[in-house]
């Protein structure tokens, strides 16, 4: 309660700061800002669609992190905000300035004081604007271009210089106001900027927009394409290699004459098997013919040699082996087979020989009987029979030998093709495995491209900017006020401060809190001129405080003594001692004054060691309670007093100037003061203290006018006391 009653306290005395000087502030803040520029604020809003919108990869079923959102419209936020991006809205902006601003007359691109500083400014660069078309958007493209071209990153070029320079508008601080900032958790970027030029303002949100989605696109596009046509430069150099080997592989296919090797070889391998049950069998066929053959001519004896020798068996024995030749070969050789037309009529041809020779054997009509005169016709039909079968396996085993050497051609010429097709072929698949993986990559990129390209269609103002009509509400109201707390709570925190490390007694509770020891009394110093006329008021009302506290310490049995002690000379006990006096005085006390200043004695410490306490006391009175002894000794700094004569009394009071620092130097001896009273009370007693400071002990003073009595209300913590008259 103490420490709030304290700093209401401490309010209330510092009221005319408080008044005064933040109002002073304001005022001169209002009157430093009262033409102050107007401010114009331009937005605009950008529809990303990173998050919620649709694109092939969402369709897909391919989803994002949160983590990864965040990143993406991190990066957006981050190329809006670069330096390359404003770097070309500065020289954007500066073109479209000076192509479209009027030297006489306010635009909706820049006003004309603007426009005639940043075209005095740019003198030497005149030259590169371009005015020579009628259209203005080609003049101001144009104009750009030579900016561009002429830039240079040298601090002696202009263009270098007017993003780096200090421009207003179109320097580097101040695109930097721009703000940008991502709504909430949404897919939506606002864009925010705020100068003293509308039309600059709003262009300079146009081109920021324009330029930001230029940027990106070249940004998200450039990589994707120089990936695409990576992949399409490998593609087509990968798909040239399998080409050459796929025309390798035919060309060898074609020298070879191989179609389908796997099948081709399989039909060898059965050809062969064939062959060989063929060529055994013709074998078995002919030996045993040759066998019989032979038998026979042993029992024919002379006749074979006589036949043999006939031209009608010789004409008709070679036609026989002919034909049989020819149907040999049909029937081995498929390549060669015959039609069925000429196979029938070489098998009639062959019948007829053989029935012509067979014929022929008839008309030999000495062959008929041996020498003995045993017949021979039997012998000799079986011998022609043999003789018939003798040719045909004769002439297959010898189409047979003639196919066995076809055959060893063909595993010499199959043998090898089958390691080298292998091999060719695993370079097909090696050449058709990388093609097929390069273009799913590339197909990947280019998914990745229209995701890219339906990503950035998403891209764009969803509130286009627009030209700010009125200026913003203005600010000088704001810096008024702002500049009025400011001066408040700097008025508040220095009083404070002061207050917590001032160590003068100017108040009760302050006093209480340095010294440690009770304050008793408090005596007002001279007021100013309104109040002077309560100076003795105040003075009898805190002479009466004192005289009442000081009485409740007295002794009825003894006459009572009031010791009246200083740190330092000149604090006021003199004073106090008199109005005391005549407060006692007037309560019927005998009063007796001794002080240091009216004995004989002019030297401090004689004045101690003369008074004697004790004569003091055995002093004859009618009452002892009536007797009162003020003793008003010399300051402690010129003469040190004895326990007896601190303790042998009735109340000390130690009178403080409240306008003087309390030093270390007071305390301590404020501290052994204290030890040698022992258990006689030592109190406080403020002089030349502020009105404030003596009504904590007094009670209210006057003048008592309405508001010190609420204040003084309100200071104690009366705030529901309803007193029809406050008591002072």
């Amino acid at each position: 309660m103490k420490y709030i009653s304290y700093f209401l306290k401490f309010f209330y005395r510092i009221r005319y700061w408080l008044i005064i000087a933040p109002l002073l502030i304001a005022l001169l803040v209002f009157w430093k800002t009262r033409n102050m520029p107007q401010k114009y604020t331009s937005n605009c809003s950008i529809y990303t669609g990173i998050i919620t919108g649709v694109n092939i990869l969402s369709e897909s079923g391919v989803t994002t992190t949160s983590y990864t959102q965040s990143s993406m419209m991190d990066n957006l936020l981050n190329i809006i905000n670069a330096d390359q991006t404003l770097k070309q809205v500065s020289l954007r902006l500066y073109a479209r300035i000076m192509v479209h601003g009027d030297p006489h007359k306010d635009n909706t691109y820049c006003k004309a004081g603007n426009y005639l500083f940043l075209y005095n400014h740019g003198e030497k660069i005149h030259h590169l604007i371009d005015k020579s078309s009628p259209n203005d958007s080609i003049n101001e493209q144009r104009t750009y271009e030579n900016l561009v071209a002429y830039e240079t990153n040298d601090n002696s070029n202009y263009v270098y210089g007017i993003y780096q320079w200090n421009l207003p508008y179109v320097n580097r601080s101040s695109l930097q106001q721009i703000q940008v900032e991502r709504i909430g958790n949404s897919d939506i970027i606002e864009i925010t900027y705020t100068t003293d030029d509308p039309g600059i303002t709003y262009q300079t949100i146009k081109i920021l927009v324009d330029e930001f989605i230029k940027q990106y696109q070249e940004l998200r596009f450039g990589e994707t394409n120089n990936v695409i046509a990576y992949f399409r430069a490998e593609l087509a150099r990968v798909g040239k290699e399998l080409e050459n080997s796929e025309d390798d592989l035919t060309h060898y296919r074609i020298r070879e004459q191989v179609i389908n090797y796997e099948e081709e070889t399989k039909s060898v391998a059965a050809l062969n098997r064939d062959y060989e049950l063929q060529y055994w069998e013709s074998i078995n066929t002919f030996t045993v013919a040759d066998s019989l053959l032979h038998e026979l001519e042993k029992r024919m004896h002379l006749n074979t040699v006589i036949i043999q020798n006939n031209n009608s068996y010789i004409f008709y024995n070679n036609k026989i082996s002919e034909i049989e030749e020819k149907l040999a070969v049909s029937k081995f050789y498929s390549q060669e087979a015959l039609p069925q037309t000429t196979i029938d009529s070489l098998n009639r041809e062959l019948e007829k020989n053989k029935k012509a020779l067979s014929e022929a054997l008839k008309k030999m009509g000495y062959l008929k009987y041996s020498k003995e005169g045993i017949s021979n016709a039997s012998v000799i039909e079986e011998w022609l029979t043999q003789i018939i079968a003798h040719k045909k396996s004769e002439a297959e085993l010898n189409v047979l030998r003639k196919r066995r050497y076809e055959m060893d051609k063909k595993y010499i010429h199959f043998a090898p093709i089958g390691s080298t097709l292998t091999r060719k072929e695993r370079s097909v698949n090696i050449n058709e495995r990388r093609y097929l993986s390069i273009l799913d990559a590339l197909n990947a990129a280019i998914l990745r491209q229209k995701s890219l390209q339906m990503t950035s269609s998403t891209l764009k103002p969803m509130n286009e900017a627009y030209y700010p009509l009125n200026p913003n509400s203005t600010s000088n109201r704001k810096l008024v006020i702002g500049a009025y707390l400011a001066a408040l709570l700097f008025t508040i925190f220095f009083f404070l401060i002061i207050e917590i490390l001032d160590r003068t007694l100017k108040y009760v509770f302050k006093a209480e809190q340095i010294t440690g020891s009770r304050v008793l009394g408090v005596f007002t110093r001279p007021q100013s001129l309104r109040a002077r006329r309560y100076h003795k008021t105040y003075t009898d009302i805190s002479a009466k405080t004192l005289c009442n506290y000081a009485i409740t310490y007295f002794n009825p049995n003894r006459n009572n003594i009031i010791n009246l002690i200083s740190n330092q000379p000149n604090e006021g006990k003199s004073y106090i001692r008199e109005e005391l006096a005549k407060q006692l005085r007037d309560q019927g006390m005998e009063v007796t004054q001794l002080s240091w200043h009216e004995e004989y004695q002019t030297d401090a410490h004689a004045f101690v060691q003369a008074l004697n306490l004790e004569k003091l006391e055995g002093a004859s009175s009618s009452t002892f309670k009536d007797k009162v002894f003020l003793v008003e000794y010399p300051s402690l700094k010129d003469a040190a007093l004895s326990s007896n004569i601190l303790q042998g009394v009735s109340l000390n009071l130690q009178i403080v100037d409240s306008r003087r620092t309390w030093k270390n130097t007071d305390q301590q001896l404020f501290e052994r003061t204290r030890e040698m009273c022992g258990n006689t009370p030592l109190f406080l007693v403020l002089n030349y203290a502020q009105r404030d400071a003596a009504e904590e002990i007094n009670g209210l003073m006057p003048p008592y006018t309405f508001f010190r009595k609420l204040f003084y209300q309100i200071s104690q913590l009366g705030l529901t006391a309803k007193e029809e008259k406050l008591n002072v």
